[in-house]
């Protein structure tokens, strides 16, 4: 029994949409994004900007063109004398020395990397003794 009233309601306001008339386009969509674009522009700071960069970028390259080549200097070095070579050979001693300290060196690094940090040896006791500070202010001074 409802149906009736509403398909009634529905016929009506069927109608009333059929009278109406579209309106004529009074907004022009070229010409609001012509004057939206025309108002974002606020001064002359970015063109002002973009000149000065331009400028500077084209003296600087004027400059590195005319600048002058520099000049080629020449220097005399001495030969090395062959008694300056042989008035200071390393001594046996010092290589045997150097030699004891890379192996010992490379034989710490294998330990540490098998077995960590466990794998050092226990420091020394002579020179673990902690230090006064007269005593490491001695020599500054």
């Amino acid at each position: 029994m409802s149906e009736p009233s509403e398909g009634v309601k529905l016929n009506d306001l069927e109608l009333a949409l059929r009278g109406l008339r579209p309106r004529p386009e009074t907004l022009d969509r070229e010409v609001l994004m012509y004057r939206a674009g025309r108002a974002s522009t606020r001064g002359w700071g970015w063109p002002l900007a973009t000149l000065a960069s331009t400028a500077l970028a084209l003296g600087l390259s004027i400059a590195l063109c005319i600048r002058p080549a520099l000049p080629i200097v020449y220097v005399a070095v001495p030969p090395p004398q062959s008694d300056a070579v042989s008035a200071s050979p390393s001594s046996p001693r010092t290589e045997d020395t150097e030699r004891e300290a890379w192996s010992r060196y490379v034989q710490l690094e294998e330990q540490i990397s098998l077995k960590g940090l466990d794998g050092l040896p226990p420091p020394n006791s002579a020179e673990d003794k902690p230090s006064s500070v007269e005593s490491l202010l001695s020599p500054l001074q």
